[in-house]
């Protein structure tokens, strides 16, 4: 599959030809927007999702931090850390250090259901960073890591440990391994068909009117 998610990367394939695709097949449209994407390479990025969720922290209660770890050891080569922290934009679950621990491991980019900080310098690194906002509060103190590994909802999206994630500028899209192959099939029909129509209507824009 890896070198299949290579050709598509080449071919330009993004998150708007999966997301139709999956609607031609009749499946669940698993896609959102309303991100802010920070650093990477340009395109679409692709990887498996590994899960983890945090909530706010009740005074005097545990606040142990795992993302960190998460980002550096916990999650393999090739993944996608998906973090949800229900939105919440108040408080950063990210920053360039874990992003530097991310790039150490091999993912392939985060997902970030909530905020992070050190925006400017996480546009230098390749590592793309989608995420809901940004914010100076750090988390020490205030968010710990409820759950690892399990099915998330990010306002409407399901994300499952091991679904395949992709993310560009546009937003995102999960797709489940048992429909996967499938999909994938069909987002690369439509993504030829758009570059065929485009190809030729780019050409008619450029092409001088023809005299009456």
């Amino acid at each position: 599959m890896s070198a299949l998610l290579d050709s598509l990367v080449a071919e330009g394939l993004g998150v708007g030809q999966i997301s139709d695709a999956m609607d031609e097949l009749g499946l669940a449209c698993n896609a959102g927007g309303g991100y802010r994407l920070l650093g990477g390479k340009g395109g679409t990025a692709f990887g498996r999702a590994f899960t983890l969720r945090q909530i706010v922290s009740e005074p005097g209660g545990e606040t142990t931090i795992r993302h960190g770890e998460a980002a550096l050891s916990l999650a393999s080569p090739g993944d996608i850390l998906v973090i949800d922290v229900g939105g919440n934009t108040e408080i950063v679950t990210w920053g360039e250090g874990h992003t530097l621990r991310a790039m150490i491991n091999g993912l392939r980019g985060v997902v970030l259901h909530g905020a992070t900080r050190d925006a400017e310098a996480l546009e230098g690194w390749d590592m793309p960073v989608l995420c809901r906002g940004t914010a100076p509060v750090r988390s020490k103190g205030r968010l710990h890591t409820a759950a690892i590994g399990e099915v998330l909802d990010i306002a409407g999206v399901r994300i499952a440990p091991g679904d395949l994630i992709a993310i560009n500028v546009d937003g995102l899209v999960a797709v489940s391994k048992e429909h996967e192959v499938q999909v994938l099939a069909k987002a690369r029909e439509i993504l030829a068909f758009e570059q065929a129509r485009d190809k030729e209507l780019s050409q008619r824009l450029i092409e001088p009117p023809v005299a009456p």
